[in-house]
């Protein structure tokens, strides 16, 4: 038996079918054990690492509420995105399904759309289903296309209308230029709408759809001015999804960015105005040369170092192969589709997030690998061709396991689940609540227990445009996370670089107590001793130890000290707070706070008879019995001064 009839012996459509089900299952399954289900968070940005994964996920709160509640979201707006998806995610949520992860399927929903439009553009130009499949399979295993097909960005749409429109473009039917013309001016109007990334794709279209219309023009002698209103015509209504951003701030909408219902921040919110300031080309060549390294460095995560090098070389190929001039034609397109949205991540590199941008570019590498092994397999007629299919299949098994884990850390990552846990296990609810937090994903995450789950309706959740002076008139309590103070530095802090008088701006004067582990207190007043209150046990620089406490539960150990100042602190100790043994304290102190309330409150700013609240978080640790702490001071000659030591037993905490 030869080998052509050993291939098509194997070759069945029993052989076929157990490919493709297998492909697309396992695809699948990648895709359902990665998904999100949760509320999404945010990493804290300590490495070029995390500053990228966070860049990944720091929308996706915010998409994760509007989704839920008919909101919508940051610049520029992406309506028609925010009302499919409530469309999509109501349903999901009568039976059931946890209103996050009915999100992260909503996205999921996008990426099958693009998945299934490129198989079957590839099915279109090879015939060969199994091919397609297998593409299908690699371009889903991509790291990007990964990651935005289990969690809720906008991008997955992006993608999805970019695929749509080069199926229009390159779809080998019958479809005049016109209808061809009509079709892209309307799949485009609402990709563009969506956002502006999408144009990038537009001169490969232009020289797709050229062809058919010169040839109209040549026969019919078509009215160009007609053709050309009604194609913008088109392209206008995929706009007007855009009067959804003001109706929902009329109508009293309860998760709106920004002011979309007045003329400037609808303009402001259309245009993305306030992101002007990431739209810049590189200063000079060496900066130009960083972009080109780093988006090749992008690509290179995406499908391998060896990945890319065929991709880039069966593209090529792909390009001039002679034969097949359908699939060279196609191939010639995409190419010149993929070259907006590169250029772009070269010269524009911090506009938008790259990796995103680039899903185009991997899309065109696929589809040129998917071509070559097709014009191979063509030649070869032999079990030869099997092997490029296999490789195929390997490659993408390979990008599923190099990624897995990177995904799995980005849909795990827990600080949104742990911001709700803090509110509803430690925010002081004994009077009226008001929690601050900057826009962003603790803020997501606080108002999705509120909005989209109702875990939390007895608590008004302000942000950083609160009214904060009104709402402690009102008879408020003000509360906020310590992480705020790295926004926003308190008036006498601006280490980070933020605006010193920020506080003052919002409140008139700051002052701070601890409220609870996790939370800080904002008044506009300090608290105050009463004239017949005790002053406590005297420390040091006239301040006092008033109380001490513990509490605990099955992990940890919290302790919570009342201090006092009889006058205005002359001085500025540190507070030191140790697990030990029997024996005292090191010293100097291995464990210590610079200052008061999570180190943001100095001694030296509080006033005469205030009191402030401290509290920290010990981990429990056997062999540890006891908490030691106090204050201490470095002196002249660099010696640590401890100014004694208070010690509360473990065995003694009150259990939370």
């Amino acid at each position: 038996m030869s080998g052509t009839d050993r291939f098509r012996r194997v070759n069945t459509p029993v052989t076929r079918a157990i490919v493709l089900v297998t492909a697309l299952g396992a695809l699948l399954l990648l895709y359902a054990v990665t998904l999100q289900t949760h509320i999404s968070g945010s990493f804290e940005e300590t490495t070029p690492e995390s500053i990228l994964k966070n860049e990944y996920i720091k929308d996706v709160a915010e998409i994760q509420v509007a989704l839920n509640v008919w909101g919508t979201i940051h610049h520029t707006g992406y309506p028609l995105f925010a009302i499919l998806g409530n469309i999509f995610t109501a349903p999901l949520r009568l039976i059931g399904i946890e209103p996050a992860a009915a999100a992260s399927l909503y996205a999921l929903a996008w990426g099958l759309v693009t998945l299934g439009t490129f198989g079957l553009l590839l099915w279109q130009l090879t015939g060969n289903t199994v091919l397609a499949v297998l593409s299908v399979l690699l371009l889903g295993t991509a790291r990007s296309i990964w990651i935005h097909h289990v969690l809720a960005e906008v991008y997955s749409m992006s993608l999805a209308v970019t695929a749509i429109l080069l199926l229009i473009a390159l779809w080998p039917g019958s479809l005049s230029g016109r209808r061809r013309l009509y079709w892209l001016a309307f799949a485009g109007g609402i990709g563009v709408s969506h956002h502006r990334a999408v144009a990038f794709v537009a001169p490969g279209l232009i020289v797709a759809v050229w062809p058919y219309l010169r040839v109209e023009w040549r026969v019919e002698r078509v009215h160009w001015l007609r053709i050309g209103v009604t194609a913008g015509g088109l392209a206008l209504v995929g706009f007007l999804p855009y009067i959804y951003l003001p109706l929902r701030e009329w109508g009293g909408g309860n998760w709106v960015y920004g002011e979309p219902g007045t003329l400037s921040g609808f303009w402001t919110e259309f245009t993305g105005r306030e992101a002007d300031r990431l739209v810049k080309l590189p200063a000079n060549l060496p900066g130009l040369w960083d972009n080109i390294t780093s988006v090749w460095t992008i690509l290179v995560h995406e499908i391998t170092l060896p990945g890319l090098l065929v991709g880039i070389a069966a593209l090529g190929w792909a390009v001039v192969k002679p034969g097949a001039a359908h699939q060279r034609r196609a191939a010639r397109i995409v190419a010149l589709c993929a070259a907006g949205p590169t250029l772009f991540a070269i010269f524009y590199h911090t506009a938008v997030l790259p990796e995103a941008i680039l899903m185009p570019t991997v899309l065109a590498l696929v589809l040129g690998v998917a071509l070559t092994v097709d014009g191979l397999r063509c030649r070869w007629q032999s079990p030869r061709a099997a092997v490029l299919l296999a490789g195929m299949l390997v490659w993408a098994g390979i990008l599923a396991a190099w990624h897995y884990n990177y995904v799995d850390e980005l849909v795990t990552e827990p600080s949104g689940v742990q911001t709700i846990e803090r509110i509803n296990t430690f925010l002081p609810r004994d009077s009226q609540p008001a929690l601050m937090l900057p826009w962003g994903p603790r803020y997501a995450a606080a108002v999705y227990s509120q909005l989209v789950t109702g875990e939390n309706d007895d608590i008004v959740m302000v942000d950083h445009k609160g009214d904060y002076r009104q709402l402690l008139a009102d008879g408020y309590q003000l509360y906020t996370e310590p992480e705020t103070f790295y926004t926003y530095a308190p008036p006498w802090n601006s280490a980070y670089g933020a605006p010193s008088g920020w506080w003052t701006d919002h409140l008139g004067r700051l002052y701070l107590t601890s409220a609870a582990p996790h939370f800080v207190q904002l008044g506009n007043v300090p608290w105050l001793t009463a004239s017949d209150d005790s002053i406590g046990e005297p420390v040091v620089y006239g301040i006092t130890r008033r109380e001490a406490w513990l509490t605990c539960d099955a992990d940890s150990i919290f302790l919570h000290v009342i201090w006092g100042a009889d006058n205005r602190p002359d001085s500025d100790p540190s507070i030191f707070v140790h697990l030990t043994g029997d024996q005292p304290a090191p010293n100097p102190p291995n464990a210590d706070s610079r200052h008061p309330v999570y180190g943001l409150y100095p001694f030296a700013r509080w006033s005469p008879g205030e009191i402030v609240r401290d509290d920290f978080i010990l981990p429990r640790l056997p062999g540890k019995p006891l908490v030691r702490f106090g204050l201490y001071e470095q002196d002249a000659a660099g010696q640590f001064v401890n100014y004694g030591e208070t010690t509360l037993p473990v065995a003694e905490c009150l259990r939370e």
